[in-house]
């Protein structure tokens, strides 16, 4: 179907962005930068609004009629999953930018271009998610990639954080690198970009052809790389520590959906004729992100770089829904990085607050938070139990649906992995709470503090309070109702990939 008004949500963000450019180069260096700079994300905040809103006129119709639509001559497809991922994508930079008012108060992100960089990412992940042609995928790949280096640095005076953005930006050249030399392979081969095209070309060369392994291998580790997963998660601990923590929590959250989303649809899509030789390499990936966050995050004595193992150990569950491959673990899948997003959007927030933006994040520092900001500790403990999947919270449910479509596909051993590496992972996340209820002078996993420091300075905004509440109400109440969520990936999955 040629109908190029099913691209309006990425045509009117594009539009909006070419304008918001030129405003912020007229308006942002005048007098008052915070105030301006606020006034500024408010537009592309509305912004976003107003795309969820084109993106949800055709949700409907998708739902309806269940069918994939192409456009532009197969470049682009709209289906159920690809038109709710967006909408998750839009809300996941709207909460991001609510987010970010309470950090304008610092050196840290007094830059214009912050909030509209932030929208050329978020149309990037909307381009992604609906491509079905290789060249396609490569371009939004790069716009998402080139817009994360330029954030992750985006604080110049600090050291810390010119050093993360370097290295990852030259460990995401060399991805990239492998990822366009696998797009080159399969091109070469079959002699089609087309998602369509390769995938009947592919089952009718079959899994025998040595271009088309190779190929397919180099596009999954590039995506692996996107995603943090092990053992291409070298830059993922350096970046999440060194970029500002609103910076980091855009990074641990929506950039993933899309990746993700992206990687389910190449391995159930064209490259399904293969999925016996990728196979492996998800469930290899998917062990060692298993082991290495779990094992890792024990000893670590800050808060992001934790939170960077944690999200690794998070993604070893999600490959092995991927690696499965039945319909149960797509939509497991599907229905965890959903969780996984909220229940990051609440830690993340409770973050934001204690620490504002400072250099340093020890886990010591939030020693006595109960006392001081009860409230706020109790929001931060739902999160991190939630995290760690302690029952009856939302983060038990997303691994038991993904440990049920294991074990209903015969892999009995690797769930029974899986809850091992769970349970060690949670003795960190426990640690936290520790600290945060029972306050100690000393900390025998960072002996070189001598003193514990005490939060006294926590600002909770209107914003963060709105988010935080709601990511906690879902957290807690999903057990309750959860059929909404379920139908709607269930839904999704079935009618866009089966």
């Amino acid at each position: 179907m040629e109908n190029i008004s099913w691209l309006a949500p990425e045509i009117f963000l594009f539009i909006v962005i070419t304008f918001l450019l030129g405003y912020g180069v007229i308006y942002g260096k005048l007098s008052g930068v915070i105030k301006q700079q606020q006034k500024l994300t408010w537009i592309c905040i509305i912004t976003l609004v107003l795309t969820g809103l084109l993106t949800l006129t055709t949700i409907e119709y998708t739902y309806a009629s269940s069918e994939i639509l192409n456009i532009s001559s197969g470049l682009m497809k709209v289906d159920l999953q690809t038109q709710v991922t967006k909408l998750i994508l839009l809300i996941g930079s709207t909460g991001i930018l609510l987010y970010s008012f309470g950090q304008y108060t610092t050196k840290m992100l007094v830059e214009f271009e912050y909030a509209i960089l932030i929208l050329i990412a978020t149309l990037g992940m909307l381009l992604i998610v609906s491509t079905a042609d290789l060249i396609i995928l490569y371009l939004s790949i790069e716009l998402i990639s080139l817009t994360l280096y330029i954030l992750a640095t985006i604080n110049k005076s600090g050291q810390f954080s010119t050093e993360s953005g370097l290295k990852y930006f030259i460990l995401g050249a060399l991805s990239s690198g492998l990822l366009l030399f696998g797009m080159a392979l399969i091109y070469g081969t079959t002699g089609e970009t087309g998602f369509t095209q390769i995938g009947n070309i592919l089952n009718y060369i079959g899994e025998g052809n040595l271009g088309i392994q190779v190929g397919s291998l180099f596009i999954i580790i590039a995506l692996l790389f996107k995603l943090a997963a092990a053992p291409f998660h070298m830059w993922a601990p350096d970046v999440y520590d060194g970029a500002p923590t609103i910076i980091t929590a855009f990074f641990a959250i929506v950039p993933k959906i899309a990746i993700l989303y992206t990687l389910i649809n190449l391995v159930f899509g064209p490259l399904l004729a293969i999925f016996v030789n990728i196979q492996p390499i998800i469930f290899i990936s998917a062990i060692l992100s298993l082991l290495v966050g779990s094992i890792t995050g024990l000893n670590q004595s800050k808060f992001k770089r934790l939170l960077a193992y944690s999200a690794i150990g998070h993604m070893g569950f999600m490959l092995i829904g991927i690696g499965t491959g039945s319909l149960l673990s797509l939509q497991a899948t599907f229905l965890y990085i959903i969780l996984y997003a909220i229940m990051s959007f609440n830690t993340f927030g409770c973050v934001l607050a204690i620490y504002r933006n400072k250099a340093n994040n020890y886990i010591t520092e939030i020693s006595g938070l109960s006392r001081t900001y009860p409230l706020l500790a109790l929001t931060l403990t739902i999160g991190l139990l939630s995290l760690a999947g302690i029952p009856p919270l939302a983060g038990f449910y997303s691994k038991y649906f993904i440990l049920l479509s294991a074990v209903n596909s015969g892999y009995i051993v690797l769930a029974l992995f899986s809850i091992g590496t769970s349970i060690v992972s949670c003795f960190f996340y426990l640690r936290i709470i520790k600290w945060i209820y029972f306050k100690d002078t000393e900390d025998f996993y960072m002996k070189e503090i001598a003193e514990v420091s005490s939060i006294s300075t926590i600002k909770v905004d209107t914003q963060k309070s709105i988010i935080l509440g709601i990511t906690t109400y879902i957290i807690l109440t999903f057990l309750i109702y959860p059929n909404p969520l379920l139908m709607l990936t269930f839904d999704s999955i079935s009618y866009s990939l089966i």
